[in-house]
Protein backbone atom coordinates (compact mmCIF):
# COMPACT_ATOMS: atom_id res chain seq x y z
CA UNK A 1 0.00 0.00 0.00
CA UNK A 2 1.57 3.25 -1.18
CA UNK A 3 0.83 6.91 -2.20
CA UNK A 4 3.22 9.18 -4.58
CA UNK A 5 3.68 12.17 -6.01
CA UNK A 6 3.46 12.02 -9.59
CA UNK A 7 3.67 14.63 -12.68
CA UNK A 8 1.76 15.08 -16.00
CA UNK A 9 3.89 16.56 -18.72
CA UNK A 10 1.62 19.58 -20.17
CA UNK A 11 2.77 22.15 -22.43
CA UNK A 12 5.17 24.66 -22.47
CA UNK A 13 6.83 23.25 -19.68
CA UNK A 14 4.30 22.68 -17.59
CA UNK A 15 3.32 20.08 -15.46
CA UNK A 16 0.16 18.55 -13.30
CA UNK A 17 0.25 16.76 -10.25
CA UNK A 18 -1.67 13.69 -9.20
CA UNK A 19 -1.71 11.27 -6.37
CA UNK A 20 -0.87 7.86 -7.58
CA UNK A 21 -2.48 5.61 -5.29
CA UNK A 22 -1.99 1.41 -4.41
CA UNK A 23 -4.63 0.89 -1.80
CA UNK A 24 -6.44 -2.76 -0.86
CA UNK A 25 -4.75 -4.58 -4.02
CA UNK A 26 -6.37 -1.36 -6.44
CA UNK A 27 -4.57 1.60 -8.10
CA UNK A 28 -5.66 4.67 -9.29
CA UNK A 29 -5.08 8.51 -9.87
CA UNK A 30 -6.43 11.71 -8.01
CA UNK A 31 -5.42 14.81 -9.55
CA UNK A 32 -4.67 18.01 -7.27
CA UNK A 33 -5.20 20.57 -8.94
CA UNK A 34 -1.85 21.97 -8.91
CA UNK A 35 -0.04 22.66 -11.46
CA UNK A 36 3.93 23.42 -11.66
CA UNK A 37 5.16 26.22 -14.89
CA UNK A 38 7.96 25.90 -16.65
CA UNK A 39 11.00 27.21 -14.17
CA UNK A 40 12.61 29.65 -16.12
CA UNK A 41 13.82 31.79 -12.89
CA UNK A 42 14.24 31.49 -9.92
CA UNK A 43 11.09 32.93 -8.76
CA UNK A 44 9.09 30.55 -10.49
CA UNK A 45 11.50 27.42 -9.30
CA UNK A 46 10.22 29.16 -5.56
CA UNK A 47 7.19 29.39 -6.14
CA UNK A 48 6.80 25.41 -7.85
CA UNK A 49 8.54 24.36 -4.38
CA UNK A 50 6.17 25.85 -2.44
CA UNK A 51 3.29 24.02 -4.34
CA UNK A 52 5.58 20.64 -4.26
CA UNK A 53 4.89 21.40 -0.23
CA UNK A 54 1.53 21.66 -0.76
CA UNK A 55 1.13 18.33 -2.63
CA UNK A 56 3.27 16.72 -0.16
CA UNK A 57 0.72 17.87 2.94
CA UNK A 58 -1.84 16.36 0.87
CA UNK A 59 -0.30 13.23 0.06
CA UNK A 60 -0.24 12.25 3.99
CA UNK A 61 -3.85 13.79 4.55
CA UNK A 62 -5.55 11.13 1.90
CA UNK A 63 -2.93 8.60 3.08
CA UNK A 64 -4.51 9.74 6.64
CA UNK A 65 -8.35 9.44 5.33
CA UNK A 66 -7.89 5.92 3.25
CA UNK A 67 -6.28 4.53 6.66
CA UNK A 68 -9.52 6.30 8.22
CA UNK A 69 -12.09 4.65 5.87
CA UNK A 70 -10.34 1.28 5.89
CA UNK A 71 -10.97 1.11 9.56
CA UNK A 72 -14.29 1.84 9.24
CA UNK A 73 -14.56 -0.85 6.50
CA UNK A 74 -16.06 1.21 3.98
CA UNK A 75 -14.21 3.38 1.18
CA UNK A 76 -15.28 6.13 -0.68
CA UNK A 77 -13.03 4.97 -3.53
CA UNK A 78 -14.39 3.94 -6.78
CA UNK A 79 -12.54 3.59 -10.40
CA UNK A 80 -14.25 5.15 -13.49
CA UNK A 81 -13.89 1.42 -15.09
CA UNK A 82 -15.43 -0.32 -12.05
CA UNK A 83 -18.28 2.42 -11.98
CA UNK A 84 -18.84 1.61 -15.56
CA UNK A 85 -19.94 -2.27 -14.20
CA UNK A 86 -21.92 -0.49 -12.06
CA UNK A 87 -23.59 1.57 -14.37
CA UNK A 88 -24.13 -1.10 -16.45
CA UNK A 89 -26.18 -3.12 -13.31
CA UNK A 90 -28.13 0.04 -13.01
CA UNK A 91 -29.51 -0.30 -16.10
CA UNK A 92 -30.27 -3.91 -16.09
CA UNK A 93 -31.95 -3.20 -13.28
CA UNK A 94 -33.93 -0.15 -14.60
CA UNK A 95 -37.68 -0.51 -14.77
CA UNK A 96 -39.23 2.64 -15.71
CA UNK A 97 -40.27 3.29 -19.03
CA UNK A 98 -37.39 5.51 -19.98
CA UNK A 99 -34.53 2.64 -20.25
CA UNK A 100 -33.69 4.02 -23.57
CA UNK A 101 -32.51 6.81 -22.07
CA UNK A 102 -30.80 5.22 -19.65
CA UNK A 103 -29.16 2.83 -21.42
CA UNK A 104 -27.87 6.12 -24.04
CA UNK A 105 -26.49 7.51 -21.03
CA UNK A 106 -24.58 4.43 -20.83
CA UNK A 107 -23.09 4.19 -23.61
CA UNK A 108 -22.35 7.78 -23.75
CA UNK A 109 -20.48 7.40 -20.41
CA UNK A 110 -18.53 4.64 -21.71
CA UNK A 111 -17.43 6.10 -25.06
CA UNK A 112 -16.26 9.02 -22.21
CA UNK A 113 -14.19 6.78 -20.08
CA UNK A 114 -12.14 5.61 -23.47
CA UNK A 115 -12.43 8.74 -25.13
CA UNK A 116 -10.74 11.16 -21.73
CA UNK A 117 -8.47 7.87 -20.77
CA UNK A 118 -9.95 7.99 -17.50
CA UNK A 119 -10.92 4.07 -16.72
CA UNK A 120 -7.92 4.06 -14.13
CA UNK A 121 -8.55 7.30 -12.47
CA UNK A 122 -11.01 7.35 -9.37
CA UNK A 123 -14.82 9.06 -9.78
CA UNK A 124 -14.27 12.19 -8.29
CA UNK A 125 -15.90 15.44 -8.67
CA UNK A 126 -13.41 16.46 -11.69
CA UNK A 127 -15.15 13.49 -13.28
CA UNK A 128 -18.30 14.39 -12.93
CA UNK A 129 -18.10 17.89 -14.01
CA UNK A 130 -16.02 16.50 -17.33
CA UNK A 131 -18.37 13.78 -18.26
CA UNK A 132 -21.11 16.62 -17.99
CA UNK A 133 -19.34 18.77 -20.48
CA UNK A 134 -18.83 16.08 -22.72
CA UNK A 135 -22.37 15.17 -22.62
CA UNK A 136 -22.79 19.07 -23.23
CA UNK A 137 -20.33 18.60 -26.45
CA UNK A 138 -22.18 15.94 -27.98
CA UNK A 139 -25.81 16.87 -27.33
CA UNK A 140 -28.00 19.60 -27.92
CA UNK A 141 -30.57 21.52 -25.94
CA UNK A 142 -31.40 20.39 -22.45
CA UNK A 143 -30.48 16.66 -23.26
CA UNK A 144 -27.30 16.69 -21.92
CA UNK A 145 -28.91 17.83 -18.08
CA UNK A 146 -31.36 15.04 -18.61
CA UNK A 147 -28.03 11.98 -18.98
CA UNK A 148 -26.52 13.97 -16.19
CA UNK A 149 -29.30 13.52 -13.91
CA UNK A 150 -29.74 9.38 -14.57
CA UNK A 151 -26.04 9.73 -14.13
CA UNK A 152 -26.24 11.24 -10.70
CA UNK A 153 -28.99 8.90 -10.05
CA UNK A 154 -26.83 5.95 -10.34
CA UNK A 155 -24.57 7.77 -8.33
CA UNK A 156 -26.82 8.04 -5.45
CA UNK A 157 -28.02 4.51 -5.39
CA UNK A 158 -24.07 3.84 -4.93
CA UNK A 159 -24.16 6.16 -1.86
CA UNK A 160 -27.42 3.91 -0.55
CA UNK A 161 -25.43 0.79 -1.20
CA UNK A 162 -21.85 1.78 0.71
CA UNK A 163 -19.92 1.56 -2.60
CA UNK A 164 -19.20 5.52 -2.04
CA UNK A 165 -19.63 7.92 1.13
CA UNK A 166 -20.95 10.63 -0.74
CA UNK A 167 -22.37 11.21 -3.94
CA UNK A 168 -19.39 12.93 -6.20
CA UNK A 169 -21.65 15.11 -8.67
CA UNK A 170 -23.10 16.59 -5.65
CA UNK A 171 -22.49 20.57 -5.91
CA UNK A 172 -22.71 20.57 -9.72
CA UNK A 173 -24.75 22.80 -10.90
CA UNK A 174 -26.91 22.24 -13.93
CA UNK A 175 -28.55 24.45 -16.25
CA UNK A 176 -31.32 24.25 -19.04
CA UNK A 177 -31.95 25.93 -21.71
CA UNK A 178 -34.64 28.40 -20.41
CA UNK A 179 -35.93 28.85 -23.42
CA UNK A 180 -39.30 26.61 -24.34
CA UNK A 181 -38.10 24.46 -27.58
CA UNK A 182 -41.19 22.94 -28.63
CA UNK A 183 -44.23 24.91 -30.60
CA UNK A 184 -46.94 26.64 -29.18
CA UNK A 185 -50.38 26.26 -30.86
CA UNK A 186 -52.42 28.86 -30.13
CA UNK A 187 -56.51 29.00 -29.64
CA UNK A 188 -57.01 29.64 -33.30
CA UNK A 189 -54.72 26.96 -34.50
CA UNK A 190 -56.29 24.32 -32.30
CA UNK A 191 -59.07 25.01 -34.09
CA UNK A 192 -57.68 24.33 -37.24
CA UNK A 193 -56.79 20.93 -35.97
CA UNK A 194 -59.89 20.18 -34.49
CA UNK A 195 -61.21 20.89 -38.10
CA UNK A 196 -58.81 19.00 -39.61
CA UNK A 197 -59.83 15.34 -40.40
CA UNK A 198 -56.73 12.93 -39.23
CA UNK A 199 -57.10 8.85 -39.92
CA UNK A 200 -56.92 8.20 -36.25
CA UNK A 201 -59.86 9.70 -34.62
CA UNK A 202 -57.97 8.42 -31.12
CA UNK A 203 -54.85 10.44 -31.67
CA UNK A 204 -56.90 13.05 -32.65
CA UNK A 205 -58.79 12.97 -29.49
CA UNK A 206 -56.26 12.44 -27.10
CA UNK A 207 -54.10 15.40 -28.35
CA UNK A 208 -57.00 17.58 -28.38
CA UNK A 209 -57.54 17.08 -25.05
CA UNK A 210 -53.92 17.26 -23.89
CA UNK A 211 -54.48 20.82 -25.22
CA UNK A 212 -57.13 21.43 -22.49
CA UNK A 213 -55.27 19.68 -20.18
CA UNK A 214 -51.73 19.81 -20.41
CA UNK A 215 -51.61 16.06 -19.48
CA UNK A 216 -48.19 14.64 -21.10
CA UNK A 217 -47.91 11.59 -23.39
CA UNK A 218 -47.27 8.70 -20.59
CA UNK A 219 -50.74 9.82 -18.38
CA UNK A 220 -52.90 9.98 -21.52
CA UNK A 221 -51.76 6.83 -22.49
CA UNK A 222 -52.76 5.16 -19.26
CA UNK A 223 -55.57 7.95 -18.29
CA UNK A 224 -58.70 5.54 -16.92
CA UNK A 225 -62.30 6.41 -17.02
CA UNK A 226 -61.47 6.08 -12.83
CA UNK A 227 -59.80 8.72 -12.82
CA UNK A 228 -62.56 11.08 -14.38
CA UNK A 229 -65.35 12.51 -12.23
CA UNK A 230 -68.05 13.26 -14.61
CA UNK A 231 -70.62 14.57 -11.95
CA UNK A 232 -67.61 17.56 -10.80
CA UNK A 233 -66.17 18.08 -13.68
CA UNK A 234 -62.36 16.94 -12.32
CA UNK A 235 -59.29 14.55 -13.22
CA UNK A 236 -57.54 12.78 -10.72
CA UNK A 237 -54.32 12.02 -12.14
CA UNK A 238 -51.16 10.76 -10.08
CA UNK A 239 -48.11 11.72 -12.90
CA UNK A 240 -45.73 9.30 -13.79
CA UNK A 241 -43.18 11.47 -14.73
CA UNK A 242 -42.67 12.82 -10.83
CA UNK A 243 -44.83 10.13 -9.03
CA UNK A 244 -41.19 8.74 -7.54
CA UNK A 245 -39.93 12.46 -6.84
CA UNK A 246 -42.62 14.82 -6.39
CA UNK A 247 -45.15 15.95 -3.63
CA UNK A 248 -47.58 17.43 -6.21
CA UNK A 249 -47.85 13.99 -8.26
CA UNK A 250 -51.27 13.83 -7.80
CA UNK A 251 -53.05 16.42 -10.00
CA UNK A 252 -56.67 17.21 -9.23
CA UNK A 253 -57.49 19.53 -12.71
CA UNK A 254 -60.54 21.03 -13.07
CA UNK A 255 -62.62 19.59 -16.59
CA UNK A 256 -64.06 22.77 -18.96
CA UNK A 257 -66.78 21.74 -21.45
CA UNK A 258 -64.27 20.92 -24.19
CA UNK A 259 -62.20 18.85 -22.07
CA UNK A 260 -65.30 17.03 -20.93
CA UNK A 261 -66.56 16.60 -24.67
CA UNK A 262 -63.77 15.12 -25.63
CA UNK A 263 -63.87 12.61 -22.91
CA UNK A 264 -67.14 12.13 -23.15
CA UNK A 265 -66.88 10.61 -27.10
CA UNK A 266 -66.57 7.39 -25.33
CA UNK A 267 -67.95 6.14 -22.60
CA UNK A 268 -66.11 2.59 -20.67
CA UNK A 269 -66.21 0.35 -17.42
CA UNK A 270 -63.83 2.45 -14.79
CA UNK A 271 -60.50 0.64 -15.65
CA UNK A 272 -60.96 1.00 -18.89
CA UNK A 273 -58.32 3.24 -21.41
CA UNK A 274 -59.56 6.18 -21.88
CA UNK A 275 -58.08 6.20 -25.18
CA UNK A 276 -57.27 3.43 -27.36
CA UNK A 277 -53.63 5.15 -28.94
CA UNK A 278 -50.90 3.50 -30.84
CA UNK A 279 -47.31 3.32 -29.98
CA UNK A 280 -45.66 6.91 -29.71
CA UNK A 281 -43.66 6.55 -32.85
CA UNK A 282 -46.73 6.38 -34.98
CA UNK A 283 -49.07 8.56 -32.96
CA UNK A 284 -46.33 11.54 -33.41
CA UNK A 285 -45.91 10.53 -37.44
CA UNK A 286 -49.65 11.21 -37.63
CA UNK A 287 -49.29 14.23 -35.32
CA UNK A 288 -46.61 15.63 -38.03
CA UNK A 289 -48.75 14.79 -40.89
CA UNK A 290 -52.10 16.26 -39.58
CA UNK A 291 -50.28 19.78 -39.20
CA UNK A 292 -49.24 19.95 -42.35
CA UNK A 293 -52.82 18.68 -43.62
CA UNK A 294 -54.35 22.13 -41.27
CA UNK A 295 -51.87 24.41 -42.87
CA UNK A 296 -49.99 24.54 -39.29
CA UNK A 297 -46.27 25.25 -40.45
CA UNK A 298 -44.73 23.85 -37.07
CA UNK A 299 -43.50 20.67 -35.46
CA UNK A 300 -45.69 19.62 -32.83
CA UNK A 301 -45.58 16.72 -30.11
CA UNK A 302 -47.98 15.78 -27.37
CA UNK A 303 -45.41 17.77 -25.10
CA UNK A 304 -46.18 20.97 -27.61
CA UNK A 305 -49.74 20.33 -26.39
CA UNK A 306 -48.88 20.84 -22.92
CA UNK A 307 -46.77 23.65 -23.51
CA UNK A 308 -49.67 25.05 -25.32
CA UNK A 309 -52.29 24.59 -22.50
CA UNK A 310 -49.76 26.70 -19.92
CA UNK A 311 -49.55 29.29 -22.37
CA UNK A 312 -52.47 29.80 -22.96
CA UNK A 313 -53.38 29.85 -19.34
CA UNK A 314 -51.71 32.45 -18.82
CA UNK A 315 -52.45 34.65 -22.16
CA UNK A 316 -56.23 34.15 -20.97
CA UNK A 317 -55.22 35.73 -18.00
CA UNK A 318 -54.85 33.15 -15.20
CA UNK A 319 -51.75 34.34 -12.75
CA UNK A 320 -49.09 32.27 -12.74
CA UNK A 321 -49.48 30.21 -9.12
CA UNK A 322 -52.77 29.06 -10.92
CA UNK A 323 -51.03 28.08 -13.82
CA UNK A 324 -48.31 26.64 -12.03
CA UNK A 325 -50.84 24.21 -9.85
CA UNK A 326 -53.07 23.31 -12.77
CA UNK A 327 -50.04 22.02 -14.80
CA UNK A 328 -49.04 20.29 -11.92
CA UNK A 329 -45.54 21.83 -12.00
CA UNK A 330 -43.20 20.82 -8.45
CA UNK A 331 -42.57 24.53 -8.22
CA UNK A 332 -43.12 27.82 -9.67
CA UNK A 333 -39.42 27.98 -10.86
CA UNK A 334 -41.09 25.71 -14.23
CA UNK A 335 -43.79 27.91 -14.58
CA UNK A 336 -42.04 31.02 -15.29
CA UNK A 337 -39.68 29.61 -18.39
CA UNK A 338 -43.25 30.54 -19.91
CA UNK A 339 -43.28 34.07 -19.21
CA UNK A 340 -40.92 35.12 -21.60
CA UNK A 341 -43.12 33.51 -24.53
CA UNK A 342 -46.17 35.77 -23.04
CA UNK A 343 -43.64 38.66 -23.51
CA UNK A 344 -43.30 37.50 -27.04
CA UNK A 345 -47.34 36.99 -27.68
CA UNK A 346 -48.27 40.06 -26.86
CA UNK A 347 -45.33 41.81 -28.39
CA UNK A 348 -46.00 40.39 -31.80
CA UNK A 349 -49.96 41.60 -31.25
CA UNK A 350 -49.24 45.62 -30.19
CA UNK A 351 -46.67 44.95 -33.53
CA UNK A 352 -49.43 43.71 -35.36
CA UNK A 353 -51.23 46.94 -35.45
CA UNK A 354 -51.05 48.93 -38.95
CA UNK A 355 -48.47 51.64 -38.84
CA UNK A 356 -49.54 55.53 -38.89
CA UNK A 357 -48.27 58.40 -41.03
CA UNK A 358 -47.42 60.96 -38.74
CA UNK A 359 -46.67 64.33 -40.16
CA UNK A 360 -44.09 66.74 -38.83
CA UNK A 361 -45.01 69.98 -37.16
CA UNK A 362 -43.37 71.71 -40.55
CA UNK A 363 -46.06 70.28 -43.06
CA UNK A 364 -49.33 71.40 -41.17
Amino acid sequence: MRIKIRQKNLKAGRMSLYLDIHWNGRRWKEFLGIWLENPTNAAVQKENALKMQTAMRLCEERRVSLLMQESQAISSVLLVSDFLKVFNEFVSSYTRKDLKVVKAVASYLSHYAVDADVLNRVLDKSVCEEFLFYLSDSLHGNTPVGYFKKFKMCLAQCVEKGLLLKNPANGIRLTTSEEITKDILDCSEIQQLADTPMPNEEVKRAFLFACYTGLRWCDVVALKYKSVDFSRNMLVVCQRKVMSHSSKAVLHLNLNKTAMNLLQRHTGEADDKVFQLPSYSYARRLLIDWAVRAGIQKHITFHCARHSFVTNLMLGGANIKTASILAGHSTIRHTEKYVHIIDEVKQRAVDSLPDLELKSGSDE
